[in-house]
Order: structure tokens, then C-alpha cells, then sequence
């Protein structure tokens, strides 16, 4: 996202750090009218933040699709490789 001096702030506007605070909420429609705007006037005049909302939509998605089929086993087989490191960091309880 683009710093403070890499753009010039409109009073009024929210930052991108201000952004990045609200999404899920702008996204689940639990903002204002007012905070929309000023969210939907941010996105027009920041390309970062389009792109971040973009890709935390597609996160939020693909979190939701692993839930899909809870029952559903793992495919395939963790390598000995990595769960030994994950043990040598974390033994188990």
C-alpha cells in the first residue's frame, strides 16, 4: 500500500492503514453509508488497496472452501522432512 508521502491525503479520507483496519467489516456490510463512501472513494484513488482487497476477497474465499466438507480427509502425506522440523521447534504436548 502506498505510504503517506507517496500520495497526497484529502481530508477526510481514510488511510490505507485505516482500510486495511475495516475490510472484513466493509465487506460483511457492517460500515456506515458514510464510512462505504469514504472506503468505496479510497479504492477509487488507491491501486494498492484495490489489489489488497482483491486478495484478501480470494483468502476469505478460499478459507471458507476449505470448510466446505469438514469431514473430508487431508490429500496426500506430510513429509517426514517437515514434520520433524515442526517437532524440533515444537515438541509435542
Amino acid at each position: 500500500m502506498a505510504t503517506n508521502t507517496e500520495k497526497t491525503i484529502i481530508a477526510g479520507m481514510l488511510t490505507c492503514r485505516q482500510v486495511e483496519q475495516f475490510l472484513m467489516d466493509y465487506l460483511e456490510r457492517q460500515v456506515s453509508l458514510w464510512t462505504w463512501c469514504k472506503f468505496r472513494f479510497h479504492l477509487l484513488m488507491c491501486s494498492d488497496c484495490r489489489q489488497y482487497l482483491q486478495d484478501y476477497r480470494n483468502a476469505v474465499a478460499l478459507g471458507r472452501r476449505i470448510f466446505d466438507n469438514p469431514d473430508d480427509e487431508a490429500e496426500g502425506k506430510v513429509p517426514e522432512q517437515i514434520l520433524a522440523a515442526i517437532l524440533k521447534v515444537r515438541p509435542p504436548s
